[in-house]
């Protein structure tokens, strides 16, 4: 889709994915045509909180009767959900959950001759290596995550073989801040920061040394939006410029909190990453905009605010 033509954008499923109530805000900031879908069995919170019909269908037909009722060029399949379990047996039927929804996406967009997919993957499909990555090495995944997510991008590579149904795949790390609704849903930053506040133990976990890379939600949301009209048949590294350990970021979260403003003393900067970001930087425009230590006080003030809603 040539940049600067107004897409009608078909989100579908993420009713358990924070992304898609800030996705659905850009959107609509933007005046970008957009509807949601969700399996019929799934019931989401979010409905109700942002006044935007969901969509339900049951089969890989219907879903592509609404693509096609509603016009829809570009599909946004959130319908993955993340892999948590450290137990096999879980992990491999969650995976195997994951890239049968991905299947059923792709199959509706064919039918409805719907012109692209943008799908989040992860940088979890790397695994271990080693070196400054970009995103044409050959995938290592060590996790169920990463490797759920490698044969899902496969999938969408092929079906735009045979099909020619374009794509876009973005791999994030890991997401955190604002539009956090559901308490089991929060994931190690927003568990940590409540924690804090709360003055429990802060759990650092067993790879606490470990440095991840941690992406503010309105950073993600920018990826999407550039991908509507950009990236046709493309994969990008969506990635901070640093890194963390889970030490690191409660001492962060913990000096953060004890202050009135941004912590600036005392911190170090995280480690540099070694995700290579200059293809989305020249074929998306993109780059995080949001420094992880204001990431940490925009989130804290929003775990306050919605703190405050519940009581």
């Amino acid at each position: 889709m040539a940049e600067g033509y107004m897409v009608r954008v078909l989100i579908v499923g993420g009713q358990e994915n924070k992304i898609r109530y800030a996705l659905m805000q850009e959107l609509s900031n933007k005046q970008i045509y957009h509807i949601v879908a969700d399996q019929a069995n799934d019931n989401s919170i979010l409905t109700s909180l942002v006044q935007h019909q969901v969509h339900t269908f049951l089969n890989t037909m219907e879903l592509a009767g609404l693509m096609a009722k509603y016009q829809i060029d570009c599909v946004i399949d959130l319908s993955n959900e993340p892999i948590i379990s450290n137990k096999m047996k879980d992990s491999f039927e969650q995976s195997e959950k994951n890239i049968g929804r991905t299947i059923e996406v792709l199959e509706a967009c064919v039918e409805a001759k719907v012109e692209k997919i943008i799908f989040p993957s992860t940088i979890a499909v790397y695994g271990d290596l080693e070196g400054v990555i970009t995103e044409d090495m050959t995938l290592q995944p060590v996790l169920f995550e990463g490797l759920s997510k490698k044969i899902v991008e496969k999938y969408i590579q092929n079906y735009h073989t045979l099909y020619g149904l374009s794509y876009t795949i973005l791999r994030f790390p890991i997401l955190y801040g604002e539009y956090s609704f559901h308490n089991q849903n929060d994931n190690i930053v927003e568990t940590t920061i409540k924690n804090v506040l709360e003055n429990r133990p802060s759990n650092c976990f067993k790879d606490g040394e470990h440095k991840k890379h941690f992406l503010y939600i309105s950073d993600a949301v920018r990826a999407f939006v550039s991908s509507l009209n950009k990236g046709g048949n493309e994969i990008f590294n969506i990635c901070p410029m640093e890194k963390y350990s889970m030490k690191e970021v409660v001492s962060i979260i913990q000096s953060s909190i004890k202050e009135d403003s941004l912590p600036h003393k005392g911190l170090k900067e995280g480690e540099k990453s070694r995700i290579s970001i200059k293809k989305a930087q020249v074929h998306l425009g993109w780059q995080a905009q949001v420094p992880f230590l204001k990431g940490i006080r925009l989130a804290i003030d929003n775990i306050k605010i919605g703190t405050k809603k519940e009581k």
